[in-house]
């Protein structure tokens, strides 16, 4: 972070100095009292289940050259000149710091969003732009209103590119997360049915989504998915300059000549350019193309980037596989939501499997009224694929289970579970030699303990 002095915080975040303190400056920005480096400046957030108002001695003790903070403190002798900076919520003082600091940035930044494939994007597009100049991207699936600011304050001058990831289940938080992030190239992965509990419907999804173009900076660029009719319809309504990829004619990015290689696949680009990605997943090829779109707007030549993904690897709980005992699991478990289950679904049916296809499902939350629907559409296609036994967890997932046996699949291939901790391990061992089990389910379901379950019982 580039160092900055307390007076601009304080402005920054529209705050009153309580403890005046010395005015020493600020090195980097922490919001865990256990990670705080010397320099840090502590911002002391409120969550449902922590206060950290209750870790600011700690902070001064770590090394911190001050606090904002949105309630009254008890802070032991010798602390009363430690310098503080009173707000009325420490969350949006937070996004308004960052908001301060991106402008004071000459770094491009790149704001991927997306109802599926945002975080793989976000990785690929990190991958690639590294080869053209220093790059910074969120850590893990850093995409709210702490994670957004968290990544904006480890960018520096030096850095060439800095890649964010923006989330929502509510209207109004992209816009909000633009307006902190202001970027130089916005891009929409896709849009389907996600959080329909917050967002009400796909018109609200793709109009939640779209609010990344508010903060869109002068002269930036739209990066946009042709094949999707709710992408295109944006883009269509969009007066600056645009970049769309996908399979379309219409592309800018086109993808033909699909094949599969190794665990991957390869594929021409635009004619001219043959990729690898050595990743699993028909739907990923999208994700590549959506960085190979980032590149493009910037400016760069993509056409020297034959073996730029020849090293790829997907982030962590996406369709990673792994050995245990006598089966193959797959740790596809990060979240879902309809398209992405039915991705999943297409990659495990097509898959050259020696043994039996298993789909594990849980429940996918936050769709509203739509949520039985939509599960029961979940079932329709999971009987119409090449899949051999279907399992299911929790009360929505139980639609899944339903509606699978009303079209036609088998009862005995289907089982159904309340919760994860049901699964005995009686059934467990009823899976045989060379068995493929993949694992979906929204993150609130926790569906990667079942592996635990596997690894222990196996």
């Amino acid at each position: 972070m580039e160092s900055l002095s307390l007076e601009e915080v304080v402005k920054a975040v529209g705050g009153r100095r309580v403890c005046a303190g010395s005015n020493t400056r600020v090195k980097g920005v922490s919001t865990d009292s256990r990670n705080i480096q010397k320099g840090d400046l502590f911002f002391a957030l409120k969550g449902e289940h922590f206060d950290g108002h209750q870790y600011v001695v700690q902070a001064m003790d770590a090394g911190a050259v001050g606090a904002v903070i949105s309630s009254e403190i008890k802070s032991n002798l010798g602390y009363e000149n430690f310098p503080t900076i009173r707000v009325q919520d420490t969350v949006t003082a937070l996004g308004d710091l960052a908001r301060y600091y991106r402008q004071k940035l000459f770094t491009k930044i790149i704001g991927i969003t997306g109802s599926n494939g945002k975080t793989t994007t976000k990785e690929m597009t990190y991958h690639v732009l590294s080869r053209f100049g220093s790059t910074v991207r969120s850590r893990k699936s850093f995409n709210n209103f702490i994670g957004v600011p968290a990544t904006i304050f480890e960018i520096e001058n030096k850095h060439e590119y800095g890649v964010l990831e923006m989330g929502t289940n509510a209207p109004g938080e992209i816009r909000r997360l633009s307006e902190i992030g202001a970027p130089d190239i916005a891009v929409i992965v896709n849009i389907s049915k996600t959080h329909l509990e917050g967002l009400g419907c796909i018109e609200g999804v793709a109009l939640a989504k779209r609010e990344i173009l508010e903060n869109l900076r002068k002269d930036g660029v739209f990066v946009y998915n042709v094949d999707n009719p709710w992408c295109v319809e944006i883009a269509n309504g969009f007066k600056g300059k645009a970049v769309g990829f996908g399979f379309s004619p219409q592309s800018h990015i086109r993808c033909t000549d699909v094949r599969k290689k190794d665990k991957g696949y390869v594929f021409v680009v635009n004619g001219r350019l043959e990729i690898y990605i050595p990743v699993s997943g028909y739907h990923n090829i999208g994700n590549c193309l959506a960085s190979l779109a980032v590149c493009l707007a910037l400016g760069h030549d993509i056409y020297g980037l034959k073996d730029a993904f020849s090293s790829f690897e997907l982030p962590h709980m996406r369709i990673e596989q792994q050995r245990v005992g006598r089966i193959t699991l797959i740790n596809d478990a990060y979240n879902a939501n309809p398209e992405s289950v039915r991705a999943a679904l297409q990659y495990l049916s097509e898959m050259n499997a020696k043994g039996r296809k298993v789909f594990v499902c849980g429940d996918m939350l936050e769709l509203g009224n739509e949520s039985y629907q939509l599960h029961r559409e979940i079932g329709e296609t999971v009987a119409c694929l090449n899949i051999d036994l279907l399992w299911t967890v929790g009360a929505h997932a139980s639609e899944i289970a339903k509606a699978a046996k009303l079209s036609g699949m088998p009862e005995r291939r289907v089982v159904s579970f309340k919760d994860v901790t049901d699964i005995a391990a009686s059934e467990i061992n009823e899976f045989r030699e060379n068995d493929t089990v993949l694992i979906k389910g929204s993150r609130g379901m926790h569906m990667e303990n079942i592996i635990e379950k596997f690894m222990k019982f196996l």
